[in-house]
């Protein structure tokens, strides 16, 4: 008998609610895990110190996450980057998170070429780095209008020059993107897939601020479930939204409904 896919909440969906107590509403609404977010954790002794003593083994998919940045010349800033990095790693092996989620920059005008070249060597440098703590790399592109790395394909095209990092793919990044065909898309390298919806606004001009719970905007959610599914993707997924309106709402009620909205989507038994 098949076992249902694990479902994740991604910290920045109650971003404002505190890692352990993260972690606990996520247990209560049903998930199986979480993703934590560097913004609460880092510079955050106390914080981090009180997770780590909370969390059960294996339940903390993610850190989420670094962003590779890139200078004037369109070449890897890696001095920031080895500034970055280390912290980051740090914090991945206190809670025995499986992934470092890494994303590109948002520089407008940048040749994309060069931004492809300079995304591979920061995964490089990355994935080497944190294979000493037993934890891999994930690259995820966004879909914003000032971001090189902005489609599937563009991500596609970074990975297959980096063996050993695999690939994360948001659902707001893709709609943002112009919702196209995944057929050319390495699902065989997917390792997550961040569930959200959007308003009805011009894609482009989508922020993550505007993020929605799924079912309550206009992407096409089925047919990207759909996609993957028919390409033999069977998870995990993980609700991830920034929208500051669910900050101020309660955690646990946000948690409960996403968790629940996600089990609907993907045609799953909800939590009793």
């Amino acid at each position: 008998m098949e076992s249902n896919p694990a479902l994740y909440l991604n910290g920045a969906t109650i971003m404002t609610t505190p890692t352990a107590r993260q972690v606990e509403i996520a247990r209560a609404a049903g998930f199986d895990g979480v993703e934590v977010r560097a913004e609460r954790l880092l510079d955050a002794e106390e914080e981090l110190r009180v997770a780590e003593a909370f969390v059960r083994p294996g339940e903390v998919w993610s850190l989420n996450g670094l962003q590779l940045q890139i200078g004037e010349d369109g070449a890897l800033d890696r001095e920031r980057l080895e500034a970055e990095l280390p912290p980051r790693l740090e914090i991945c092996r206190a809670l025995a998170a499986a992934y470092l989620l890494v994303v590109p920059p948002r520089r407008a005008g940048a040749d994309r070429s060069k931004a492809v070249a300079a995304m591979r060597a920061g995964l490089a440098t990355a994935r080497d780095a944190a294979a000493s703590i037993g934890a891999g790399i994930a690259f995820e592109f966004l879909g914003f209008a000032d971001c090189p790395i902005d489609t599937p394909a563009l991500a596609a095209a970074v990975v297959t020059g980096v063996p050993g990092v695999d690939l994360v793919l948001d659902s707001c990044h893709w709609h943002a993107s112009g919702a196209g065909p995944l057929a050319a898309f390495p699902v065989d390298r997917l390792a997550m897939v961040h569930l959200n919806d959007a308003p009805a606004k011009p894609p482009r001009e989508i922020e993550d601020a505007d993020r929605l719970l799924p079912g309550q905007g206009v992407i096409a959610l089925r047919t990207l479930v759909d996609a993957l599914q028919a390409r033999g993707y069977a998870g995990p997924w993980s609700l991830e939204t920034f929208n500051p309106t669910y900050w101020s709402a309660d955690a646990s009620r946000v948690a409960s409904e996403g968790h629940r909205l996600l089990c609907e989507l993907l045609e799953l038994p909800a939590a009793d």
